[in-house]
This record gives structure tokens, sequence and C-alpha cells, in this order.
């Protein structure tokens, strides 16, 4: 019974710290967006971001504003209606099931049915798509 009542206590003096971390661990994983985003901003990589290089990053994104709405108006009206608006996410949608399944496909056959081979596999494409999407925006920004 001691053993019982200690094992609780121990729990539940633990049980802080473990949720703690994981609070501080989520908002960590919730400004990787905008230290991305700062990252492509600072050009010259002083840790700063100089009124040009905020400029320079505000007309990158408004040049990929520009093309995602010409995307977007399929019949050229310079309008977006709600039905371009909705075949277009339906499209998109469409090509990153087809490709999440291409690479399911793809893991599962490399994998030969060992599971948790197939989740490292999985995990490490993740990353790999992570970097070049960020390679892409960078690259974006320098050039």
């Amino acid at each position: 019974m001691t053993k019982y009542i200690t094992v609780l206590l121990a729990m539940f003096l633990v049980l802080p710290v473990v949720a703690d971390d994981h609070k501080k661990a989520k908002a960590k994983r919730a400004l990787e967006p905008l230290r991305d985003l700062f990252v492509m901003a600072d050009k010259d990589k002083d840790g700063a971001i100089s009124y040009l290089e905020h400029e320079d990053f505000i007309s990158m994104q408004a040049e990929k504003g520009r093309q995602r709405f010409a995307e977007l108006d399929t019949d050229n009206d310079n309008s977006v209606s709600t039905k371009e608006a909705k075949a277009f996410a339906k499209e998109k949608i469409r090509k990153m099931r087809e490709k999440r399944k291409e690479i399911g496909e793809k893991i599962r056959k490399e994998s030969k049915g060992d599971r948790m081979r197939e989740r490292e596999r999985y995990d490490e494409y993740r990353r790999m798509e992570e970097m070049k999407n960020k390679k892409e925006n960078l690259s974006g920004i320098i050039n």
C-alpha cells in the first residue's frame, strides 16, 4: 500500500513538469512559421530586418499573391468567383492526396511490412519535404 501511495505521489509531482514541457514545445512549434519568415526576410543574415529587406520581402510576397490570383482567375476576368476558388481548392487537395498516396505506396514497398521502418521513412520524408519547401522559399527571396 505504501508503494502504491508513493508511486501516485510521484506521478502527481512529475505530471505538472511534463505538462509544462509539452506547453513549451507546443508554443515553440507555433512560432516556427514566424521564425521562418524572419529568416527569409533577413537577406544579409545579421539577425535584424532592415527597412530595405522588409520592403523586398513585402514586394516578393505581393508577387506571389499576384501569381496565386492569376492561378485562381481561370476565366481571366480579373475577379475570382467562388466557383473558381472551390475548383482551385479541390484540385489542390486532389493533387496532395495523389502525392500522399504515391509516397505511402513507395514507403510501404520499401519497408516490406515493417511498420516501424514504415513510420521512420514517412517521418524522414516529411522532414525532407519541409527542408525542400524552406529552401524553395529562401531561393525565391534571394533571386
